[in-house]
């Protein structure tokens, strides 16, 4: 995912090592555009950018530039709507070929995604890109 969400992460807080931060993204967003007619939902792969986006905005404010590797164990639970308030919870986990950020995207404290990303330290100028 080359570009951020845009929707905006709020309240982003935590060091890298847990991660909170919270989203709400308004009905009119392209994201719910034939997702679905008369029934919008926020696609998963939306949900899973604000994810990401937060992990590399958390590691950037501390110095660090990631590279996402992968992502796995995804379970989408219950349906984001327009305008529903998400709450992320991450943290991170050194492991020895890199680090993963095991989350959880809650809707009014109920679990409505959870999975796994990884990453590996990367160095360098220039926009993160995974």
């Amino acid at each position: 995912m080359e570009k951020s969400f845009r929707q905006g992460l709020s309240q982003l807080a935590g060091a890298a090592e847990r991660i909170t931060a919270s989203a709400r993204v308004p009905g009119d967003s392209v994201w719910y555009a034939g997702h679905f007619p008369d029934n919008p939902l926020l696609p998963g792969i939306a949900i899973l950018a604000l994810v990401e986006e937060a992990i590399i905005n958390a590691e950037q404010r501390e110095g660090r530039r990631v590279a996402i590797t992968g992502v796995g164990r995804v379970r989408f639970r219950l349906p984001v709507k327009p305008d529903d308030s998400m709450t992320f919870e991450i943290m991170r986990e050194q492991r020895r070929d890199g680090m993963a950020y095991p989350f959880s995207v809650l809707l009014a404290g109920d679990a409505a995604c959870t999975g796994v990303f990884t990453a590996r330290l990367t160095e360098g100028p220039g926009e993160q890109t995974s």
